[in-house]
């Protein structure tokens, strides 16, 4: 049975991570992803507070189209930041492409709407945006449908025209504006042209005069340039006044100054009086170096050229392999004594010369501006071993020039070696040997440096130098023994040093020899019978020494070798033995001496032959203690030597034993023991093929005889499991483990050995039945089993079924229980037989035409024999249960069920009605006076499920009264029905609400209705109009109000101007704009039908023309005048006279950004009154805007 289920627990570290983490651009052990958030937060409210801040300049601004840029800068600023935000995919801010896309539209939208013409104001676009065309629109007069009222009140054609007059102001001049110094390299002279700037003020130039002195030839000359020299970079009309930039161009290096420059007018433009210097392009090399491989400690002096006009900056990088890059710098490089106004200047932040260099003039003398060579020495010290490489990246001359060196081949490079070194691999307790026959040794060395090396070393048997070249060796040959000095070393680039030890010694060792003297071993039985031989070794040369011999013994015609052995000996004397174990004649034979310089030397020593005779000898092979059992067999093994056949004599106990033994090995068969305790057989003498007799010495044979014997037996007789489950059969055990059990099925004779440790064993056995035991012995000997059988059983397993009197069984397992309606509670009883607590599963299925298919998994957990299963109800259809598992106290583990119990129940749907779609749809109305059988009104159509015949019962109520009555319609025989109403006149008007209640069906189901559609037939009064202002004369942009009784929507048609127009209103009021002149008469008002209509009389309205300004004839002139001329600005009135209109003057203001004229703050505003005429004159001197902002005629006037 499973355990009950556990609350769920928490998701411990290490789990799955989540699809949305993982998703992540950053992780989070980069950064939480909380800190992601309030970062991307962050970042948005900052871009919002700067949008709001544009926003306010936007709406405060005197001249708003200065920003028109504002909605592209919002819209990409906007755009980026959420393409971001879904490439960062942060937890909780990842949206989809498609979120992302409706975001930035939304974003689009939203910048429209706030930046896009402020003056209209936030609030009018998003509402307009947001209700759609409705708002901010009405009912034109003139077609009776939708116009914009902005269109129609603000037309900005009524006041046209603007005059606009600026006042000329004085012309100047300046170039080089940022006061930089300019330079030209030596290959561009005459070539390459440098544009400088010239800042021209209120003018166009006609012609522009240029001094230049050159500081080589120290002459001046004058040049003219005429406009079409000059590159123009505003592009502005030659007639409009303002800031332009004009371009000169310059090949020459030299001072330059502007001497005159003359306006397309004539006049003299006022200058700054302000020189411009073009100097030649500071350039800097080093002088090459042929020698590029440099030793340690050497020094070399790099040589540096710089010219240009000085003080220098020179900038280089020092570059070691294996080491990371030093940037080196010289300051202020100048030939001696040289005198300049550089030097005096401070260097500024922003790298520009001081304004008063450009106050110079000629009189001060230009030679310091004159190209200066200087050579600067830089002094190398190469300590370190590696490759050195010297570029130059940067120079800047005395005037702020800079040249980037960093992409010129101009590098020094140096390849600094490290000194070789050299000493012996030899010292005084370690000299070098030159054997006897060699020719030559090699003495060992320890270089460092580069190959190929040259040594020069001495010799002190000659006393003379000795050269020797070496490559990939690292010794040198000598033959001859003495003393070896080293006197110096080379290599490939570098002299060295030798080191210690520098002096090597070669010694010749002598020649190992070897002398032996023999003694043969006598006999203790026989004196003249040898038993071994005794040898006494004496060596010279170098210890260790390896004697090596053989010993060969004859047999037959033939010598056997018996063994061949190798003796190492530290010393220069050794005394060893051989005895052989067999008779017989042997021949000892030295082969060879090694020592410890000389290999495989002979021994130039003669065979030794001796007639060996071995004493007898016998020991047993058993060295430890034998247990066994009383009466159990034992055998004793006996190795022997000499020379046989042997007579051998042994005692078990008191009793003595001998027998004759032919070869080396014998067998002593133990009598069986019939005492416990310990027993001793004792080897006592022995007598060989030469009637030599040796009393034996040899180790007992020693024998634990133990009085028991092991046994083994079931503990118990029988074992109840569960089926299929593993049943442990106890076994108790006797003796001294490890114990060997066999035991056996007895009913399929099934056998099986085990061994145990432990004298409490137990056996495992998978199945029923009766078990024997058949043999065991432990670690001594065998024993005895108790011939008593163990018995192992099956638990009877749990059983389920249904209570028979709560359904009808089919089959023998498969039942049905009785048909219920849908949503009615239903259970049956089910029982378990077993031992509780139960546990069940069982699997829901529903019908589906024939077949069935599974809808979820249930389980059953209950301590009580009886369970109330419900059933369910909540859906029709046929459902079948199946059960499937189950478990009880003792089968905890669920097994499948052999015959699946079944139950199977028919669940009846609940019948409905509701009103078809096609009559919930439709609007039904009827005038006051109708009845409900009125052919105006759509019918209504009920629908049914469920089986016919149906009863249904509605309700019918006014909404104005409380209360209303139920009508009930039985023996409906179809499942679409038409429902017919009382025919009853309708007096009282409003609206008639029919609803659904409850719905019966054949299967004796019912239901409710839960839906709320009601269906509206609304009783209409009949529909009037009447005028909401008595007067009679209206202007274009006036609004003209009725009111409307009735029950709206009303249908409005009137005849504007001989032309027949409908006009629709929603509430009981019409609104309508007079868009054009003209009259208006009300022919009739109804309903939304067009149906309850009344007709008035004598409802006519006339509307008038709002009257227009043209300034300048309705266009915009600017007209530009000297100080103190006049200028006229014509006004043309257009309507019914007499006029009022404003007129006003305002300050005209340079915009540097655009490069446009745009209108300041208002200067001064006249009113002109009682205007009989239609054309009026203004007559000024003075700078400024003139603008009509007001007109006024007889019957309306513009702005309304």
């Amino acid at each position: 049975m499973p355990p009950p289920p556990q609350p769920a627990q928490r998701r411990q570290r290490g789990g799955p991570v989540p699809v949305t983490h993982q998703l992540a651009l950053i992780p989070s052990s980069r950064m939480e992803f909380p800190t992601q958030r309030r970062w991307a937060a962050s970042i948005f409210v900052l871009l919002q507070s700067w949008k709001i801040a544009d926003l306010w300049l936007v709406y405060t601004a005197a001249y708003p189209e200065q920003y028109s840029g504002m909605l592209a800068k919002w819209w990409l600023i906007d755009t980026i930041y959420l393409l971001c935000l879904h490439i960062a995919k942060i937890p909780w801010l990842q949206f989809s492409i498609i979120k992302t896309t409706l975001l930035t539209f939304f974003m689009l939208w939203l910048n429209f709407a706030i930046f896009v013409t402020p003056t209209i104001g936030f609030s009018g676009i998003f509402f307009k945006h947001l209700l759609g065309d409705s708002f901010g629109k009405q009912t034109s007069m003139s077609k009776g449908r939708l116009v914009d009222v902005r269109n129609i009140i603000h037309n900005s054609s009524h006041i046209l025209g603007r005059h606009t007059v600026h006042i000329l102001p004085y012309g100047t001049a300046k170039w080089n504006p940022d006061n930089e110094a300019y330079c030209l390299m030596d290959a561009e002279i005459g070539k390459k042209d440098i544009y400088i700037p010239i800042i021209l003020n209120n003018t166009v130039p006609s012609t522009v005069s240029i001094s230049h002195y050159d500081f080589e030839t120290k002459q001046k000359t004058i040049k003219d340039y005429s406009a079409k020299d000059m590159q123009r970079v505003t592009e502005i009309g030659h007639t409009k006044e303002g800031v332009e930039y004009y371009y000169i161009r310059i090949r020459n290096p030299g001072a330059y100054k502007l001497e005159k420059i003359v306006s397309k007018d004539g006049v003299d433009v006022r200058l700054k009086n302000q020189q411009l210097f073009v100097f030649n392009c500071p350039s800097a090399q080093f002088t090459p170096i042929n020698n590029k491989d440099y030793c340690m400690g050497d020094q070399e002096t790099l040589k540096l050229e710089v010219n240009g006009v000085p003080p220098f900056n020179v900038e280089y990088s020092k570059k070691s392999t294996g080491g990371r890059d030093v940037q080196l710098r010289l300051d202020r490089i100048h030939p001696e004594g040289f005198e300049s106004p550089l030097l005096l200047l401070k260097p500024r932040l922003d790298n520009r010369l001081d304004p008063s260099l450009f106050d110079m003039t000629a009189n001060d003398g230009y030679d310091w501006a004159a190209v200066q060579h200087v050579n600067v020495p830089l002094n190398l010290t190469f300590d370190a071993a590696a490759k050195q490489e010297y570029r130059l990246t940067r120079v800047v001359d005395g005037a702020g020039n800079e040249v980037d060196l960093s992409g010129l081949a101009n590098t020094q490079t140096f390849e600094v070696h490290p000194r070789p070194a050299v000493r012996f691999k030899c010292s005084e307790t370690d000299p070098i040997h030159l054997l006897i026959g060699s020719k030559s040794t090699q003495l060992p060395l320890s270089l460092e440096g580069a190959q190929p090396f040259e040594l020069e070393y001495t010799f002190s048997g000659d006393g003379s130098r000795h050269k020797a070249k070496l490559g990939d060796a690292s010794s040198i040959s000598v033959s001859s023994p003495g003393e070896y000095n080293l006197i110096s070393i080379s290599d490939r680039y570098c002299q060295g040093q030798v080191m210690f030890p520098s002096s090597c010694h070669v010694i010749q060792p002598q020649l190992p020899s070897v002398k032996v003297q023999s003694t043969p071993i006598a006999s203790e039985c026989a004196g003249d019978n040898e038993v071994g031989m005794k040898f006494v070794a004496e060596f010279v040369g170098a210890p260790p020494y390896v004697l090596e011999y053989e010993i060969t013994k004859q047999s037959g015609r033939s010598k056997k070798l018996i063994e061949r052995k190798r003796e190492t000996i530290d010393r220069s004397r050794h005394v060893f033995s051989y005895l052989p174990s067999s008779s017989g004649e042997y021949t000892y034979r030295f082969i060879s001496l090694d020592d410890r310089h000389y290999k495989k030397r002979p021994t130039n020593i003669a065979p030794i032959q001796q007639i060996v005779h071995p004493q007898p000898d016998a020991r047993f092979k058993t060295k430890h203690a034998v247990r066994t059992c009383l009466g159990e067999d034992l055998t004793a093994d006996v190795e022997l030597r000499g020379s046989g056949p042997f007579e051998l004599s042994w005692t078990v106990g008191d009793q003595l034993y001998s027998d004759r033994v032919d070869g080396d090995r014998y067998t002593i068969q133990l009598p069986p023991f019939d005492r416990p305790g310990r027993h001793l057989v004792s080897l006592v003498k022995i007598q060989d093929i030469n009637h030599c007799v040796k009393d034996l010495e040899a180790r007992d044979f020693t024998i634990d005889v133990r009085r028991e014997r092991p046994t083994a037996f079931f503990f118990g007789d029988k074992v109840n499991v569960t089926e299929g489950a593993e049943a442990e059969l106890p076994v108790r055990l006797t003796g001294e483990g490890p114990w060997t059990v066999s035991y056996q099925h007895v009913e399929t004779n099934q056998k099986a050995t085990k061994r145990f440790n432990d004298p409490n064993a137990s056996v495992k056995v998978h199945k029923a039945g009766h078990y024997e035991l058949l043999s065991v012995e432990d670690a001594i000997c065998k024993g005895d089993v108790v011939p008593e059988r163990y018995a192992v059983q099956w638990i009877d397993k749990p059983t389920v079924s249904i209570v028979e009197d709560q359904v009808v069984q089919i089959t023998d397992h498969q039942y049905e229980r009785r048909a219920i309606c849908q949503g009615t509670n239903d259970a049956v009883d089910i029982e378990f037989a077993g031992q509780g607590p139960f546990y069940c599963s069982y699997t829901e299925y529903r019908g589906a035409g024939r077949s069935f298919y599974a809808i979820g998994q249930e389980e059953i957990a209950t301590g009580n024999r009886r369970y109330r299963l419900p059933l369910k109800t909540s859906e029709p259809g046929k459902y079948r249960y199946v059960f499937d598992r189950l478990a009880d106290e003792r089968y905890k583990e669920p097994f499948k069920l052999s015959q699946r119990l079944q139950l199977e129940q028919v669940v009846h749907a609940k019948p409905t009605v509701k009103f078809t779609g096609r009559s919930t749809r439709r609007e039904r109305t009827v005038c006051v006076g109708d009845t409900w059988q009125t052919d105006n009104m759509e019918p209504i159509y009920l629908e049914f499920t469920g089986v016919a015949p149906f009863s249904v019962e509605f309700g019918l109520r006014l909404e104005s009264e409380m209360g209303g009555r139920m009508i009930r319609v039985d023996n409906i025989m179809t499942n679409k029905h038409r429902l017919e109403l009382p025919d009853e006149a309708i007096n009282v008007a409003g609206t008639y609400d029919i609803k659904l209640l409850s719905v019966n069906d054949a299967n004796g189901c019912g239901a409710a209705v839960v839906d709320d559609t009601t269906i509206k037939v609304k009783a209409l009064e009949i529909a009037t109009i009447t005028a909401m202002d008595s007067s009679e004369d209206f202007c274009v942009g006036d609004t003209v109000d009725f009111s409307l009784s009735g029950v709206g929507p009303f249908i409005v048609q009137y005849v504007f101007d001989g032309k027949t127009e409908v006009a629709k209103s929603a509430s009981s009021k019409l609104s309508m704009i007079a868009d054009k002149p003209g009259n208006i008469t009300i022919v009739s008002v109804g309903d939304q039908r067009n149906q309850c209509r009344s007709f008035p009389k004598n409802l006519s309205k006339q509307v008038h023309e709002v009257p227009s300004s043209y300034i300048s004839g309705g266009r915009e002139i600017i007209e530009n005048i000297r100080e103190g001329d006049m200028v006229q600005a014509t006004v043309d009135l257009v309507g019914t006279p007499p006029f009022d209109f404003e007129w006003r003057r305002s300050r005209l203001v340079w915009d540097r950004v655009n490069k446009r004229h745009y209108k300041g703050e208002v200067l001064e505003s006249h009113i002109v009154t009682g205007l009989l005429e239609h054309r009026y004159l203004i007559n000024t001197s003075v700078e400024g805007i003139i603008e009509i902002v007001s007109i006024k005629d007889r019957y309306c006037q513009y702005p309304i």
